[in-house]
């Protein structure tokens, strides 16, 4: 690891494992735009699934594609809180990040393949301060619209995932801690 890497985990493995408040000002994404996030960190992923699901279980579809949409979504949650999911793709892309104990530090892995600290969160309250971003047009079938717009109004569509390098963003605070970008 860098010395930038050390540097985010020294800080990120001394924050209380219960969810808490953590800001990210000036992140960049990786198509241009720039925001400043407040987010949950060390939030239940699984827990949030659940409330996701139980969420789209209630929810009632107007159309063919939304009721399939629905149907793929709660098949996609019951599978990973079962403990595995098939359509699941990064086994072996991410490696826990561990605590000067030897514990798993919640809501931060490192991308093998990228060699970065990936941070995941629940976002509270985005702020956009650059929206010039370019997005690559990507042709979507009327199922796939329905699940974004069906799943962004759960829990688990406010879930992103963070990049902490060098330049990417301003600064992160957690517990009167900051780690410089």
């Amino acid at each position: 690891m860098t010395a930038f890497k050390d540097y985010c985990v020294h800080i990120l493995g001394h924050v209380r494992p219960q969810a808490t408040f953590l800001s990210i000002k000036e992140y960049r994404n990786n198509y241009g735009e720039i925001a400043n996030f407040s987010v949950c960190f060390h939030a239940s992923y699984l827990k949030t699934v659940e409330k996701t699901a139980e969420i789209v279980e209630a929810f009632v579809p107007n159309s063919d594609a939304e009721e399939e949409a629905r149907h793929e979504l709660l098949e996609s949650f019951n599978w990973t809180l079962s403990g595995f999911n098939p359509l699941y793709t990064c086994n072996g892309v991410y490696e826990d990040i561990m605590d000067s104990i030897g514990k798993p530090i919640p809501g931060i892995k490192l991308h093998k393949n990228q060699n970065l600290v990936h941070i995941n969160a629940m976002i509270i309250r985005p702020k956009i301060i650059i929206s010039k971003a370019l997005y690559p047009y990507v042709n979507r079938s009327e199922k796939t619209i329905a699940k974004k717009i069906i799943k962004g109004k759960t829990p688990l569509g406010k879930w992103l995932q963070f990049k902490l390098e060098p330049g990417r963003f301003d600064e992160l605070i957690v517990q009167k801690m900051r780690i410089k970008g």
